[in-house]
């Protein structure tokens, strides 16, 4: 029997945070439907991703997305379903919100928070830099917390290793886009070596908004891709964890990276606000 059933979904995020809101509901009981005990969103789902669906946080409805958070949660509870929760984190005024995942259990509270650690150059227009991972069981299963251009940088999923981890959830935002460029191939090559450096599996989801540049997929931990889901599409994944190898797999990497004591986990620069340090800050 399967420890942790996973649900991950895809949908056209956009900057309007209650059509978002909509579809993340709508998946919760798709998920609950399925038996998955979790469901998992892609990045700044709920909150649109600055950048790409609106230019700047001024004037930004805080008070709707709280709103909107709220009812996630009360649904989370209903259902006793485990959500992440792709959306922003507000500090004040004057700091620039986290890139974050709640991860809300199934009585409806936000038990941690995962903040991207790794931000694009433009992320750091619009937000502060993460500092700290984020690990929790569930069934007996540790998962892990990241986001998007957290990939590119393998001491990140190293140090999730050292900390135990067996199952990644990656949230991705590759999508609104013109059309094909390297992103087409680079994440879909770049999780499941991940998971084939550090023997772990990944769920890795993304936004379908077109031009999406690849759909959300699951990867072991001998490379290869267990399910995929379409490009350009909305919709949703379930997968059983643990799991065995694809016919013909094996373990590749038996000597993996260690992580340097002095090493530098974030790109951009972290906050040292009270409600950046505390992961259960309320939304």
């Amino acid at each position: 029997m399967a420890l942790l059933r996973i649900a991950s979904c895809q949908f056209p995020v956009s900057a309007d945070t209650r059509r978002n809101a909509r579809y993340i509901r709508t998946y919760m009981e798709r998920a609950a439907r399925a038996g998955a005990h979790l469901l998992h969103t892609s990045e700044a789902c709920l909150s649109g991703y600055a950048g790409t669906d609106f230019t700047t946080f001024e004037g930004y409805d805080w008070a709707l997305l709280r709103a909107e958070t709220a009812r996630l949660r009360e649904l989370a509870k209903k259902l006793h379903l485990w959500l992440v929760l792709g959306s922003a984190h507000y500090l004040d005024a004057q700091t620039p919100p986290t890139n974050c995942l709640y991860l809300i259990n199934p009585d409806g509270d936000v038990v941690n928070r995962y903040d991207k650690c790794f931000c694009t150059k433009g992320d750091q227009r619009y937000y502060s830099a993460g500092h700290r991972l984020v690990t929790h069981t569930i069934y007996d299963v540790p998962i892990g917390l990241a986001i998007c251009y957290d990939v590119c940088y393998p001491q990140l999923y190293a140090a999730y290793r050292e900390r135990g981890v067996q199952v990644m959830l990656h949230s991705f935002y590759n999508a609104h886009d013109k059309g094909p460029n390297c992103l087409d191939v680079l994440n879909v090559r770049q999780v499941p070596t991940r998971c084939a450096d550090n023997v772990m599996w990944a769920v890795a989801n993304n936004s379908s908004y077109p031009y999406s540049h690849w759909g959300s997929f699951v990867a072991r931990p001998d490379a290869t891709i267990a399910q995929q889901l379409p490009i350009n599409r909305a919709g949703m994944l379930v997968h059983d964890f643990p799991d065995g190898l694809s016919d013909g797999g094996w373990i590749h990497n038996y000597l993996p990276m260690r992580v340097a004591e002095n090493e530098v986990m974030h790109f951009g620069t972290p906050s040292q606000h009270p409600r950046q340090l505390d992961g259960r800050a309320e939304p």
